[in-house]
């Protein structure tokens, strides 16, 4: 990466935001504009756009000298936790951190996408939490579920609702609720220790229609022109690749499994709160009939809301437990009680389309308050 160094009064902010995430959705859009903007407007700072995972840094020299030729003095890493997966990327990381304040840091990050670790940090300190309860094994989670009891499973490390499911026992059988009904589930034991997989097997009407498609997939070229039977063909092979991947099931490695806690009547929801330092800056309700995440990109419904003054205090909570300066809270209502689901960190989903909040101007005034805070300290340790 070729560098310029700029006139020692302007501070640089580095700003990391994945083109993926930049094209995905308007809110994420509008956000990381209204940040940028809100950033050059100071006039004190500038904005230095950073593609950490293709940065080349071999050695704390050439980090030091980095963040001296760019007078960069605090880089915001507005992304998921990739440097565990890239290596590049967590070079990056690690030689930049001890000269230049992350937000969100290192150390926040790793917590923030561990679920035990979290959920430890949150009852440490009389956060509100479900108990749970980690299963390594098909013989382990049959052990856990008492029978027509509704739990929530989870893998211990990802986020966006991946392999999210809402499940129960019935007798010897387990369901799975896909799709707005309760399915069968099969359990696969992956051969890795402390890890298996959870998967909806086809329903016998689906291999009908397999078997029937085959046979007329056999039959369409003896009968009809090459043009028409192609495409007849490319119909047949779309078709049964959907059904391929209709559910190709989720492993664990491990699961964590909760009590499902929800008493919403229309249908699965949570509380989605973001917070900025010590603030809730926005918030919504999103509800969900026919997917437990609740998730707007599974198709729910988001709507913004008013935090009750305890809620607040809670999510505040939360973000803080993890050492995170801003963040996603989910929370989840039942029989008149709050508890803290999830603390999502970066890259989380922003709602400024439904609540109307500017979040990245907020933001951007965070960065530069704590940048103001300080400048008196020296940059470099």
């Amino acid at each position: 990466m070729r560098s310029q160094t700029v006139p020692s009064e302007v501070k640089s902010i580095g700003v990391y935001m994945p083109r993926w995430l930049y094209r995905s959705d308007t809110s994420d859009r509008m956000f990381f504009d209204e940040l940028l903007q809100t950033i050059h407007e100071s006039g004190r700072y500038r904005a230095l756009p950073l593609d950490l995972p293709s940065m080349r840094l071999g050695s704390d020299v050439d980090a030091k000298t980095f963040c001296d030729q760019h007078n960069l003095v605090l880089v915001l890493q507005h992304d998921s936790n990739l440097y565990s997966s890239l290596k590049r990327y967590g070079n990056t990381v690690n030689f930049l951190e001890p000269h230049v304040r992350f937000v969100n840091s290192k150390a926040s990050q790793e917590i923030g996408h561990d679920k035990r670790t979290t959920k430890a940090l949150l009852k440490e300190r009389g956060i509100p939490v479900l108990e749970d309860a980690v299963i390594d094994s098909s013989l382990g989670l049959s052990n856990h579920l008492e029978l027509e009891k509704w739990y929530v499973v989870k893998p211990v490390n990802k986020g966006g609702g991946a392999g999210v499911r809402l499940i129960r026992k019935t007798g010897a059988k387990l369901f799975g609720h896909h799709r707005g009904a309760w399915r069968s589930l099969s359990v696969l034991e992956s051969g890795n220790p402390n890890s298996f997989t959870l998967k909806h097997p086809l329903a016998p009407s689906q291999i009908t229609v397999l078997v029937f498609l085959a046979l007329v997939a056999i039959t369409i070229p003896l009968v009809m022109s090459t043009l028409w039977a192609l495409s007849i063909l490319i119909g047949i092979g779309a078709f049964l690749f959907f059904i391929h991947i209709y559910d190709r099931g989720f492993t664990y490695m491990p699961m964590l499994v909760e009590p499902y806690f929800n008493d919403d009547p229309d249908g699965f929801s949570s509380l989605r709160c973001t917070v900025i330092g010590d603030e809730v800056v926005e918030a919504v309700k999103r509800t969900n009939r026919r997917n437990i995440t609740s998730n707007v990109s599974s198709g729910g419904k988001a709507q913004k809301i008013e935090l009750t003054v305890r809620q607040k205090e809670i999510a505040i909570a939360a973000k803080n437990a993890i050492g995170a300066d801003y963040a996603g809270v989910d929370m989840l209502e039942c029989r008149g009680e709050t508890i803290v689901g999830e603390v999502n960190i970066g890259p989380f989903t922003l709602f400024c389309t439904y609540t109307g909040v500017n979040v990245g101007k907020i933001l951007g005034e965070y960065l530069i308050r704590t940048c103001d805070e300080r400048a008196v300290l020296p940059r470099h340790t």
